[in-house]
């Protein structure tokens, strides 16, 4: 018995879709178009926060290094330890800093590996070669280690131009270094009247082999990420004289921005789904406007409420599974495409959002027939025969 009604169900069902093939594609539009805003939104939330973390930390380091007394100075072999806490995706950069001069001119020596310094500033403007008016530096050659790469404002007051040489002098020593310069970097900050030179000739310049005046790192993550990293250097490192110190406009400015973009993806999905809820109420009383006669005869042939609801149930649900899956296909579609053209690469689209994007897909099937599926079970067969 109970299969000659799941028989008799499964037929009034694929006759309904038949005869109602319109309707039905409206209100699989409606679930579909909320299933792929909510796959899209899933899956960039999964790898949005990795790509705008790597996209915002073009802004420079989001951590120091700092002697606990600033007369010491750093031991250089820490680093190798705070790369092992701070984990594979985070770069240091080592720095040195003295006064001196360039060409007799006042300048500020920077020695650093340049190479590392660029990934912790990769919106730097490099001129390499004569031809540049300017390049950014991730496409900008490598810069040779016994080179030097003066900052703008000190190329332009000292005369220089691509392929000089230049000698370098510390204010603490009488020694001295020259160099060739292979690039000239401009950035607009405090960078443009300095000279950077490898970290070795600094060293030895100053009297300072193996010291470092502090160290810049970048941390992947938002601020509690940077915090945690810093508690764990704080930690380590103490017993070196060495302080981690976030720096908190940056990690601030980053998490800002993250959680701004996390409720307006929220927003957005929830005005999706409100409206695509609005829209299948809709064409479903329509649907039961329709369908008074049918449900009218189906009672006086001895149909109860239960056969009632598992026609509009089985019908909505059906709609419900097939907006899921084409929306979920539609979602990883759309979740390249935005990624790609946002930070240049795609966030691939997860498996693990699908369960999600089938519950959401039903609820909004639940919530948007309740109101139609009241009205069908109030319809009283002999008034529906009527026609009233």
């Amino acid at each position: 018995m109970a299969s000659s009604r799941w028989a008799t169900s499964a037929r009034f069902l694929l006759r309904s879709l038949n005869l109602r093939a319109a309707a039905f594609l409206l209100a699989l539009l409606a679930i579909t178009v909320g299933a792929t805003v909510t796959a899209t939104v899933l899956n960039l939330r999964t790898g949005l926060n990795e790509k705008m973390s790597r996209a915002l930390r073009a802004y420079g380091p989001n951590l120091l290094l700092m002697p606990a007394v600033a007369s010491n100075g750093l031991d250089q072999s820490t680093l190798v330890r705070a790369q092992e806490i701070g984990g594979a995706d985070a770069t240091i950069a080592p720095l040195l800093l003295a006064t001196g001069t360039l060409n007799d001119e006042p300048a500020t020596i920077v020695g650093t590996n340049f190479p590392t310094l660029l990934r912790l500033y990769p919106g730097w403007m490099i001129v390499r070669r004569a031809s540049d008016a300017g390049s950014v530096a991730s496409t900008t050659p490598p810069i040779p280690e016994n080179a030097a790469v003066v900052g703008a404002s000190l190329a332009t007051r000292a005369a220089l131009r691509l392929n000089d040489f230049v000698t370098l002098r510390t204010a603490s020593s009488s020694r001295s270094a020259t160099l060739r310069v292979a690039a000239i970097v401009e950035t607009g900050e405090a960078e443009d009247e300095q000279v950077f030179v490898p970290l070795a000739v600094a060293q030895q310049m100053a009297d300072q082999e193996g010291r470092l005046s502090l160290a810049a790192l970048s941390i992947a993550g938002g601020p509690k990420e940077v915090d945690a990293a810093a508690a764990r250097l704080d930690a380590a490192l103490k017993t070196s004289g060495v302080e981690a110190r976030p720096l908190r406009a940056i990690t601030k400015t980053e998490g800002a921005i993250l959680a701004r973009l996390d409720r307006m993806m929220v927003i957005l999905t929830a005005v999706v789904l409100v409206l695509s809820s609005l829209c299948l109420v809709t064409t479903l009383m329509s649907m039961v406007a329709e369908r008074t006669e049918e449900v009218g005869l189906a009672r006086a042939i001895g149909a109860g409420d239960g056969e009632i609801y598992k026609m509009f149930l089985g019908e909505v649900g059906l709609l419900g599974l097939i907006g899921a899956l084409l929306g979920s296909g539609a979602g990883a579609l759309l979740v390249r495409a935005i990624s790609r053209g946002l930070f240049g690469e795609p966030i691939e689209p997860s498996l693990a959002v699908v369960p999600q994007v089938f519950a959401a897909s039903l609820l909004i099937c639940l919530v948007a027939v309740v109101v139609p599926l009241r009205r069908a079970v109030s319809i009283q067969p002999a008034d529906a025969l009527r026609g009233d």
